[in-house]
């Protein structure tokens, strides 16, 4: 996996095998996933973690079905195909970048109503 390396990005949370970083300078927030870097803004960000979430692992599991799961997002020129494990990390992924955001977020609004 390549990494991502730059003053302006952040690292928001990393499992073992992916990490999600936020670079101010573009804008866009970095997922580093299966080797690959994907970009993006932070609707589309959100978009993919809810398609992620809505993920039924339970169906995938059932052995009439394959345990793959088909994922596409418009702004990428490419077709995600998840395994349970990719799933998984995935999720595990979001659910600590996204405390970590929302825990960001706390800390600023608490240092803008108590100035220094």
């Amino acid at each position: 996996m390549s990494q991502v390396t730059s003053d302006s990005q952040q690292l928001l949370f990393e499992t073992s095998h992916s990490s999600l970083h936020q670079c101010d300078e573009l804008e866009r927030y970095i997922l580093q996933f299966k080797g690959d870097s994907i970009h993006f803004r932070a609707c589309e960000l959100i978009t993919f973690k809810r398609k992620v979430q809505k993920i039924d692992l339970v169906k995938l599991l059932d052995s009439e079905t394959p345990d793959v799961e088909i994922v596409h997002m418009p702004h990428c020129d490419r077709i995600f195909a998840f395994t349970i494990e990719d799933v998984l990390e995935l999720k595990e992924l979001f659910a600590g970048a996204f405390t970590m955001l929302e825990l960001n977020s706390m800390i600023h609004r608490q240092l803008v109503r108590r100035p220094f």
